[in-house]
């Protein structure tokens, strides 16, 4: 027997911790491998970005007779370079893309993490309301047999009797519905881990509620600090400046720079060997009709990533207030029951006596063990959606606030 218990507790998968389930996300995640790889491409970028171009080995036969009488043969060496700052502001737009590219996965990161949160406690609520009917259905197995007493003693109806098996299939069906949730909420967990959803998931842990909670106008400074996406802003500001730089840039001409040596074979005038330099530019004679519109997109391209900037701190800040509402919302919802479901199990003791002493008819029991139920499952609900909005709240202000503490308990919330 012993043998047969360790094997089951062997085979069973392991409890679900949120914060390794975050942790597994930050390593697995499809997305974010995605997200990750192109972060790494345009960091290797920056510094090609700005390099010289390749020079140029040039290999000629020079002004041969057509009888190659003599055998003219130059080498020549050439080197573009270019001049006004062509370079560096080449490289400021790598790096601006580069740093865009990191803070695409930052706020990749902050959205998967959120939505393992989300679809980690619609998993914890199925497996809460399967755990509540099963509380139920022991009340109504206790219900069930007064009733069988009563009714075969004459003090009771046949009615009472239907009505408390009718009930019992009633919570059957809701017990199949949670097992259907329990399903769907793995499946989507399991697809942000990359895991196989036919794979077991584990049972969830008891959540709790924070201690304390910086008020709204804090978090909003914390996020105007903390959120990736202003990160990305600034490196479009620099980047539409960058290119802005580049397009002036454009007005001044590159230097070309060239060397070569030319030997002539079987030369009778003696000399055969002659050297050459020299330097070359473009004429910008027709750089305005060019440069100038370049200029004026990259000056628009400054006032819109300036703007999006902005509009990205109102939203922020509207986000950061909603989520920290909601938050406070299902904190009080929480609080409440935590008052009414003593008395609704209260409720249920002192009915179940009452109607076993025939005091009391079948219905005040019923409707008092449905109640205790409905007031679970608000907590229950409360509970996951205040676990939720906290993640959204994280979110929002892109620091952690202590989801993966709140989601792993502390403390008892059930009665």
């Amino acid at each position: 027997m012993l043998a047969v218990l360790v094997a089951l507790a062997l085979a069973a998968p392991a409890p679900l911790r949120l914060s390794d389930l975050l942790r597994e996300a930050r390593e697995k995640n499809p997305d974010l491998k995605v997200a990750a790889a192109r972060a790494r491409a345009l960091q290797g970028a920056i510094s090609p970005a700005g390099a010289l171009d390749d020079p140029t080995l040039m290999l000629q036969l020079w002004n041969a007779p057509a009888d190659f009488s003599t055998i003219p043969v130059m080498v020549q060496l050439s080197q573009n370079v270019p001049l006004g700052g062509k370079r560096s502001a080449r490289t400021e737009v790598a790096r601006a893309d580069a740093a865009m590219a990191d803070a695409d996965l930052l706020q990749k990161q902050r959205e998967i993490e959120t939505q393992v949160a989300s679809a980690y406690f619609d998993l914890f609520l199925a497996d809460r309301t399967r755990e509540i009917d099963d509380e139920l259905q022991a009340i109504l197995q206790v219900i069930l047999l007064a009733s069988e007493a009563r009714v075969a003693t004459g003090k009771g109806e046949q009615v009472e009797l239907l009505r408390a098996q009718g009930t019992l299939v009633q919570l059957r069906s809701d017990w199949e519905t949670a097992i259907d949730h329990r399903r769907s909420s793995w499946a989507r967990l399991a697809a942000l881990l990359d895991r196989d959803p036919a794979s077991p998931p584990g049972t969830t842990t008891e959540p709790q509620m924070l201690e304390t909670l910086p008020d709204a106008a804090k978090l909003t400074d914390l996020a105007l600090s903390e959120r990736p996406e202003l990160s990305g802003t600034r490196a479009a500001i620099a980047g539409a400046r960058a290119q802005e730089r580049l397009a002036r840039a454009n007005r001044i001409p590159d230097l070309g720079v060239f060397a070569a040596a030319m030997h002539t074979f079987r030369n009778p005038a003696g000399i055969s060997d002659f050297l050459f330099a020299g330097i070359q530019v473009n004429l910008p004679i027709f750089s305005n009709g060019k440069n100038e519109p370049r200029i004026a997109t990259a000056q628009a391209q400054v006032i819109a990533a300036q703007q999006a900037d902005h509009a990205l701190r109102n939203r922020i800040a509207s986000e950061v207030a909603e989520s920290h509402a909601h938050v406070l919302a299902e904190m009080r919802h929480i609080a409440l029951h935590h008052q009414l479901i003593p008395i609704a199990q209260k409720a249920v003791q002192s009915a179940e006596s009452s109607y076993a002493a025939g005091r009391t008819d079948f219905t005040m029991v019923l409707d008092s063990a449905k109640e205790l139920r409905m007031h679970e499952m608000d907590l229950a609900m409360h509970l996951a959606a205040y676990e939720q909005r906290l993640a959204e709240l994280q979110r929002a202000v892109g620091a952690d606030l202590g989801l993966s503490r709140a989601a792993e308990g502390g403390r008892e919330e059930r009665h």
